[in-house]
C-alpha cells in the first residue's frame, strides 16, 4: 500500500517513519534507522519541493499570465515570497485539488521477492526530477545504498512523464569487516598530526605569566593575519580577550593537578572586519616549567546578532542540566528531531491532537487559608508531579504549567483518557491521605477536546513558546471549566474518536449540551468513567 503525499506534514512523516522502521527490520538493517531516516526525509522533502515549485510556476503562468519559461531567478523570487508570506499550505492545497501528488511505497514490507533485491523504498514523482540535487550523496555511499532513477511510473495531471526513484541496497553489498587494533605511539602521533592539519586547528603556547610565546601559522590565518608579517604574533596576543587569561591560564590550568583543561569556549574578534568574530573551543595542558600548550578549534563564525555561549563547557552542561527542566518536553524532543534532520529551528505544524486541561479546584482559596499551616508549593508540586507522570506514561506531552493547572497534548484520544483516569486515581489516593491527616481535600477537574491545531512558535527572539493555538485549545479550556470536581468531561469529538479506534475500552455518560464562551451553538459533551473489570 502506497502513501500519497501533498506535503510532508506531521501525520505523513510519522506514517513514513513507522513503515521505514518495518522495512529496515525486514532486511536486517534496523541499526541503520537513524541515518536512513535522514536520507528518506531529504529525498521526500526535495521531491515535494520540486512538485510545489512546478505547480506554483503553472499557477503564475495560468492565473497571472506571467511568462516564466527560462526566468528561473524571477520564479525563485516569487516562490520564496509565497513561502515566506503563506508557508507551503496554499501550494499543497493546490497540488491536492489539481491532482498532483508524490507516492511512497515500501517494497520490503510488501513483496519478499523485491525485498531480496534490496529495495527499501520507492518514490514516484509526477515530473522529471534529479534526486542527486539532495544533499545525502555521501551518506548514501557510506551506508552502501543507491538511488535507482527511471522515467515513468507516474504522469503529471498535464500528461508529462514523471520519474520513479528506488532507494536500495545493491545485492552483494556487505559492510567491511576488520579486526580492530590498538594504535602504537607513533601511529597516534601521526594520526593526530593529520587530523590537526586537515581541520586547520590552531596551536598557541603561553608562558607561565600568560605571555604569548609561539603560535602556529594556521591560527593566524583563521583570524586573517599574515604569518609572514613580523607584527602578526603581537596582533594575535592583543586579540585574545583578558577573560581567557583569567579563566584558563590563571584558573583552569592551575586548578587541575595535571595542569589540563578542556572544552573552554572563547570568542576572538576578527580584525579589520565588520563586527565578525570566531568562537573557539580551547583545550590544553600546563608543562612542569609552566608553559601552557593550547589547541584552538574554531566552532562558529558570527557577524553580530546572537552568539553561542562562551566559557567552560562543563559550566554550560551544568546550566543546561538546571534549565532543561524549564523547557517543555515537546520542545526538547522536537529540537532534537530538527537537529537530526539538519534544521536550525523548529517548524510550525498543523495536525490533529487531543488538548487536555487539568486544574486543581479551589487552589487559590486553599493557598489563602493554609499558607501558614503547610507548604503550598510542596502540596502543589506533589499533585502536579503525579499529573505530569500520568501524561508521560500515556504518551502525552506537557505543553505548559499555568499556576495550579496543566495543559497537555496527546496524539491519540484514548491515551488522553487513560492519562485523565490515572490523574483522578492519584487524586483519590492523595485525598485519602489528606483526609486521614485532617487536611483539606484537593480535587481535580479535567476537560478535553480533539481536533486540528497549529503548534508553532509564539513570541519574540528573546522569549519563544512552541505551543498549540487555535479553537480546539480554547474549547478544551472551557470544557474543563464546566467539569464538576473529581470528574473528566470530554467533547463529543473525543468520545467519537475513541469509540471508533478502541470501542468498549471506556465508559461514557449520555451526551449533554453546554454553552461555552465564544460559541453560538451549544457543545455536546459527556463524562468519562472507567469500565468495571468484567466489561471491555
Amino acid at each position: 500500500m502506497s502513501l500519497t503525499l501533498h506535503t510532508l506534514d506531521h501525520a505523513a512523516w510519522t506514517a513514513i517513519q513507522t513503515r521505514l522502521r518495518q522495512a529496515l527490520a525486514t532486511q536486517g538493517l534496523a541499526a541503520l534507522l537513524a541515518p536512513t531516516t535522514l536520507i528518506v526525509h531529504d529525498l521526500l522533502d526535495g521531491a515535494l519541493k520540486a512538485m510545489h515549485r512546478e505547480v506554483f510556476r503553472q499557477i503564475m503562468e495560468a492565473d497571472l499570465g506571467l511568462p516564466l519559461a527560462g526566468q528561473e531567478s524571477t520564479l525563485e523570487t516569487l516562490y520564496q515570497t509565497e513561502l515566506t508570506e503563506h508557508g507551503p499550505d496554499n501550494i499543497a492545497h493546490a497540488c491536492q485539488s489539481g491532482g498532483w501528488q508524490v507516492q511512497v511505497s515500501f517494497p520490503a514490507t510488501a513483496a519478499p521477492t523485491t525485498a531480496a533485491a534490496g529495495a527499501l523504498l520507492q518514490v514516484e514523482v509526477p515530473l522529471a526530477w534529479d534526486p542527486t540535487q539532495c544533499g545525502s550523496g555521501r551518506l548514501l555511499a557510506a551506508l552502501g545504498f543507491a538511488l535507482q532513477v527511471s522515467a515513468g511510473g507516474m504522469t503529471s495531471p498535464g500528461g508529462a512523464t514523471g520519474c520513479r526513484i528506488v532507494l536500495a541496497r545493491p545485492a552483494g553489498h556487505t559492510a567491511n569487516i576488520v579486526s580492530p587494533a590498538l594504535l602504537e605511539a607513533a601511529a597516534q602521533t601521526a594520526s593526530l598530526a593529520a587530523i590537526s592539519a586537515q581541520l586547520d586547528y590552531g596551536l598557541i603556547h603561553f608562558s607561565a605569566g600568560g605571555a604569548l610565546i609561539a603560535a602556529a601559522p594556521s591560527m593566524l590565518r583563521q583570524l586573517q593575519l599574515d604569518p609572514s608579517d613580523d607584527g602578526a604574533l603581537q596582533r594575535l596576543a592583543e586579540l585574545i580577550p583578558p577573560a581567557f587569561h583569567n579563566d584558563v591560564l590563571w584558573g583552569l590550568a592551575l586548578a587541575d593537578e595535571r595542569g589540563a583543561f578542556e572544552n573552554y569556549r572563547i570568542r576572538v574578534r576578527v580584525p579589520d572586519s565588520d563586527n565578525r568574530s570566531i568562537l573557539f573551543n580551547v583545550s590544553g595542558t600546563r608543562d612542569g616549567d609552566g608553559v601552557i600548550r593550547s589547541l584552538w578549534q574554531a566552532v562558529a563564525q558570527d557577524a553580530g546578532g546572537a552568539h553561542l555561549a562562551e566559557g567552560s563547557m562543563l559550566s554550560e552542561v551544568r546550566i543546561h542540566n538546571i534549565t532543561r527542566n524549564y523547557v517543555p518536553q515537546l520542545v526538547e524532543r522536537k529540537a532534537r528531531e530538527a537537529v537530526r534532520l539538519g534544521r536550525t529551528s523548529i517548524a510550525n505544524e498543523k495536525r490533529p491532537v487531543v488538548i487536555l486541561f487539568c486544574d486543581i479546584v479551589g487552589f487559590t482559596s486553599f493557598v489563602e487559608a493554609h499558607a501558614a499551616s503547610e507548604s503550598v508549593i510542596d502540596t502543589l508540586n506533589s499533585i502536579l508531579r503525579r499529573v505530569a507522570g500520568a501524561v508521560r506514561r500515556h504518551n502525552g506531552s506537557i505543553d505548559k504549567f499555568m499556576g495550579d493547572s496543566v495543559m497537555a497534548l496527546f496524539d491519540a484520544p484514548a491515551d488522553a483518557l487513560r492519562a485523565a483516569l490515572a490523574m483522578q486515581g492519584y487524586a483519590e489516593d492523595i485525598n485519602g491521605l489528606r483526609t486521614r491527616a485532617g487536611q483539606q481535600a484537593l480535587q481535580l477537574r479535567i476537560g478535553s477536546h480533539w481536533g486540528e491545531v497549529i503548534i508553532g512558535n509564539v513570541g519574540t527572539r528573546e522569549r519563544l513558546d512552541w505551543t498549540a493555538i487555535g479553537d480546539v485549545v480554547n474549547t478544551a479550556s472551557r470544557i474543563e471549566k464546566h467539569c464538576r470536581p473529581g470528574a473528566i468531561l470530554v467533547s463529543r469529538a473525543v468520545r467519537d474518536a475513541v469509540l471508533a479506534s478502541q470501542p468498549g475500552q471506556f465508559g461514557f455518560s449520555e451526551l449533554f449540551d453546554i454553552q461555552v464562551k465564544g460559541k453560538r451553538e451549544c457543545l455536546q459533551v459527556c463524562h468519562v468513567t472507567p469500565l468495571p473489570p468484567s466489561a471491555g
